[in-house]
């Protein structure tokens, strides 16, 4: 291994499968803090009533090292079932929700609904005073659509973390 592989710091997607259980998140979040760990972006949700199974989704960054420690250690938790991760497949897809409140009073709304289609965005609610905006896509068409839209005065955002999926046979299996 070369010092280039163990000392480049990268984003890793860890796409996880665990039990739909009290306590089991804060024991994968608890993982990560009580080693000082990242976590850039976290997103989880029952994929499996049946089966009782969710998904966690985790983007972290570290060295190659520090990446093969923490999906060691999360392999080790008993309600982990499966863990991928997703960034070193060949190909994925992942995505963001991103919500975006906007002040519309004295502004041209027809600009922003212009804005809207234009960027593939989906307009939720329009009062005429607060307009809020839903648009999904990649980390950084996300980045991108909050610095076009700054201009027309963001009251509010949130963002959903990263979700992903492995496309052709590379999947996380129940």
């Amino acid at each position: 291994m070369s010092n280039k592989e163990t000392e480049s710091n990268a984003k890793h997607i860890l796409s996880i499968m665990v039990d739909n259980e009290p306590g089991v998140l804060a024991r994968v979040v608890g993982l990560f803090s009580g080693r000082g760990y990242n976590i850039e972006s976290l997103s989880v949700s029952e994929v499996d009533s049946d089966k009782f199974l969710s998904r966690v989704t985790i983007v972290t960054s570290g060295t190659k090292i520090i990446i093969d420690q923490i999906k060691a250690q999360l392999k080790k938790l008993i309600p982990v079932h499966n863990l991928i991760d997703v960034s070193e497949l060949k190909t994925f897809i992942g995505k963001e929700l991103i919500l975006i409140k906007l002040n519309v009073k004295k502004k041209k709304v027809s600009q922003i609904y212009e804005f809207v289609k234009k960027h593939g965005a989906k307009i939720l609610f329009d009062d005429k005073v607060e307009l809020i905006i839903q648009f999904s896509g990649t980390p950084s068409e996300i980045s991108s659509m909050i610095k076009k839209i700054r201009k027309y005065n963001i009251i509010e955002l949130t963002r959903s973390g990263l979700v992903s999926m492995a496309l052709g046979t590379d999947y996380i299996k129940k």
